[in-house]
């Protein structure tokens, strides 16, 4: 699997949205920027993306902001890749020789196992893990 900046940044960008989230409020594109230290360019371009794509919304004027479409629950990591890199979860190529049906259905296994692991992390756990920890 193959990770680019792109997709780092765009899981930062909606996890920090995950945690702004309450169904309403919205959030500068330049407070994500500053707080996930993604270059507000970029940035711009991974959420105009995001929007295209159906995961988050924006509203426009100086009190508008970013903000996901649906609860950080029902929005997995998976649909963040799949929404913007879905060739990041690996190409499996034709098997050949001898030996390429075994290697494939292995490079096979491991892809499904990622998706697997992508499916089952929504943007509300990442929130929750991301969250500082008090004791006393």
């Amino acid at each position: 699997m193959r990770i680019s900046q792109k997709l780092d940044y765009a899981s930062r960008a909606v996890v920090h949205l995950a945690k702004k989230h309450d169904g309403q409020s919205v959030t500068r594109a330049d407070d994500i920027a500053e707080s996930e230290g993604i270059p507000s360019s970029f940035l711009a371009q991974i959420l105009h993306e995001l929007k295209r794509t159906g995961v988050v919304t924006s509203r426009r004027g100086k009190t508008g902001g970013w903000k996901l479409i649906e609860p950080p629950a029902d929005i997995s990591l998976l649909r963040i890749v799949e929404a913007l890199e879905p060739e990041a979860l690996g190409q499996i190529p034709q098997p050949t020789g001898e030996s390429g049906v075994a290697v494939r259905n292995l490079w096979e296994s491991v892809r499904e196992s990622s998706r697997q692991i992508l499916a089952q992390n929504s943007l509300e756990t990442l929130a929750a893990e991301d969250e500082p920890m008090f004791y006393i």
